[in-house]
């Protein structure tokens, strides 16, 4: 498949959706990239503010804020568990699973929202570059095996703080264009094209994305990676 719709959605062209609980801004969703099966937000949650009981596949890395996620193992037969959420908690929260999402401060607590709408796991990890340094060139499909990796993976990365680029080959993978990448948007990566991320070491400042996806393939779903849990956690400290 040959995908020639939009790979870069800058912050102002994201999809702004009031919620009871706040807002979300569609960055990667169905009506950007016409990819029906995930969206990338920016999700925001007014104080004291709660979000659920929603189940479905979903990736949070939690950018500023306070907050607590509470949910219920086993699709609710056993006692609630709950964790704080805080600059750098990450989860992902298996589709079966019903949670609840609160903003536990007086201050919004915000972050970035992968939502996956199959059967499929999904995540959204924090990761940077020094300046000058990025990625090699490559990209994700069906047929592509690295080490014990299955490679069959979509990808969307939301750039926090640059400088960010990137590299994206036209449709037949012929040639290469260079993108700067503004903060605040989102960048869309679909199966089979070639693509990398990385730092024009235009500052001293190391730059920092969140790179989220799924795993497309058919079969045992990994994410990719690893076999992951009804619910993980991760603290990332930057």
């Amino acid at each position: 498949m040959l995908y020639t719709g939009r790979i870069i959605i800058r912050n102002h062209e994201g999809l702004r959706e009031e919620q009871p609980w706040g807002w979300l801004n569609h960055l990667v969703c169905p009506q950007t990239t016409g990819d029906p099966d995930f969206s990338l937000s920016e999700a925001t949650w007014n104080p004291g503010a709660v979000r659920g009981p929603v189940t479905g596949h979903e990736a949070f890395h939690c950018l500023s804020g306070q907050g607590r996620l509470c949910w219920w193992p086993r699709g609710g037969d056993q006692e609630p568990r709950s964790t704080p959420l805080q600059p750098g908690t990450e989860y992902y929260i298996r589709g079966d699973i019903p949670r609840v999402i609160e903003c536990a401060n007086t201050e919004p607590l915000f972050g970035i929202l992968l939502s996956c709408h199959i059967d499929r796991p999904c995540h959204a990890h924090a990761f940077s570059h020094a300046p000058g340094v990025g990625n090699l060139l490559h990209y994700h499909g069906p047929d592509k095996w690295v080490e014990p990796l299955r490679q069959d993976f979509v990808e969307a990365m939301y750039l926090v703080e640059g400088p960010g680029c990137i590299a994206s080959a036209d449709p037949q993978g012929v040639s290469v264009r260079d993108y700067e990448i503004d903060a605040g948007s989102a960048v869309y990566h679909p199966l089979n094209t070639l693509h990398r991320q990385y730092h024009p070491g235009t500052s001293e400042r190391p730059n920092f994305w969140i790179h989220a996806g799924y795993y497309h393939g058919e079969g045992r779903p990994t994410a990719g990676v690893f076999d992951l849990p009804e619910v993980a956690l991760w603290q990332r400290d930057r």
